[in-house]
């Protein structure tokens, strides 16, 4: 029996066998499959396809490709579905709003195999969201799986819903992104470009009607969440190096969330971090996770900030193991910055190191603070970890 579709909704609410159904995402729905599984009455995967649960799109790019900036739309992955990431073009999140939503577990997740090392995914919008999905890395040193775009600024201006970008554009601006400047209405985001040369100076019509007097504008990636995913390597020669990489550009990822995940990290030919923020970044959350990383002395296993701040940043309940042996700059969490906020609390982090067990860098900053986080300092294979840093 073919499922019911209504796609009007119900004008006054609906309750199905006495439960009400009291939420409901505004914008589409499309589903994606090229699994030769199929459902009764169902298609095979192609991006010739109404993109419905029976006719369903081939690839997760067209897919985005029919989705409405900042509607809400929202795409079901199907279980078995695959997609092999060799380059930098092939995919890439550039719907702001959307919901990438993963069906299937174990090995039957949507699954992102990425086969060079310069293969990633790049981010293009803002407030995207990935669920349940596999990531898996089937080449020596994959450099990122998913990669933020360099910051994108021009002296610029907004007449009503019209932004026009007048000065020398560095990046590129794109449908999706967030603008940010003096003046700008908070969470205006581009929706089409609609003149002069593409990613560059032109018009562009965004989606808060407002007036912008001549000034710096920059095009943002904020809030992107991956959450309940799995990133793993196939050897300890094919492997990621990193699996999300920010920007040089402040707060150009601000709101990033990476939470409830697992990471199996085999790679032992280059420092493998999984998250390294390249610049100043706000309203950070990791938590939840588990991860498994290889012996690599003096590398931060969670996230690498090199001097830049981290400003309300929660860290909390994750489960990591990195059996290193030496932790010079924090065997788990690395930096330089001494301004830190936030909070890091109930992590449970295991290594080796037979010296002071760091595990972060020390010097954050007094308003970066920390409660219940346990960490072996002894050096011990079969030892529980003590409070860490010190309790007063």
């Amino acid at each position: 029996m073919p499922i019911s579709n209504f796609p009007q909704g119900f004008a006054y609410g609906l309750s199905v066998r006495g439960m009400p159904l009291l939420q409901m995402q505004p914008g589409q729905v499309f589903f994606v499959s090229n699994s030769t599984q199929l459902n009764p009455g169902e298609k095979a995967g192609s991006d010739g396809n109404r993109g419905t649960f029976l006719d369903p799109f081939a690839t997760l790019d067209y897919a985005l490709s029919q989705c409405v900036q900042g509607r809400g739309d929202i795409i079901f992955v199907g279980p078995d579905h695959a997609e092999t990431i060799a380059n930098a073009t092939t995919l890439s999140l550039d719907c702001a709003g959307v919901a990438i939503i993963g069906l299937g577990a174990g090995l039957l997740r949507p699954t992102f195999t990425f086969t060079a090392a310069t293969a990633n995914i790049p981010l293009r919008a803002g407030m995207m969201s990935i669920q349940n999905c596999l990531f898996i890395a089937n080449f020596a040193d994959v450099a990122s799986a998913i990669t933020g775009i360099s910051g994108s600024s021009a002296t610029s201006t907004i007449t009503g819903t019209t932004f026009s970008a007048v000065g020398a554009v560095t990046g590129g601006f794109y449908p999706g992104q967030v603008l940010r400047g003096t003046g700008v209405t908070p969470g205006t985001y581009i929706i089409q470009q609609l003149t002069g040369t593409t990613n560059g100076i032109g018009t562009y019509q965004v989606s808060t009607s407002q007036t912008v007097t001549s000034t710096t504008i920059t095009g943002t990636t904020p809030d992107l969440a991956i959450e309940n995913c799995e990133f793993k390597d196939t050897t300890s020669a094919l492997n990621f190096i990193t699996l999300v990489t920010g920007t040089t550009t402040a707060n150009q990822m601000d709101g990033f969330s990476f939470t409830n995940n697992r990471v199996s990290s085999l790679g032992t030919t280059a420092a493998t971090t999984a998250i390294k923020m390249t610049s100043a970044t706000d309203r950070m959350t990791i938590a939840g996770n588990f991860g498994c990383s290889a012996v690599l002395n003096d590398t931060a296993a969670i996230l690498a900030a090199g001097a830049n701040n981290m400003t309300n940043f929660d860290l909390r309940a994750n489960r990591w193991e990195r059996p290193n042996t030496s932790s010079t700059g924090g065997s788990f969490v690395s930096t330089s910055a001494t301004a830190w906020t936030g909070h890091a609390s109930d992590n449970y982090l295991y290594q080796l190191d037979n010296t002071a067990g760091i595990w972060i860098a020390t010097g954050t900053g007094g308003a970066f603070g920390f409660s219940q986080n346990f960490s072996p300092i002894t050096g011990a294979v079969d030892k529980s970890g003590l409070i860490n840093p010190a309790a007063v």
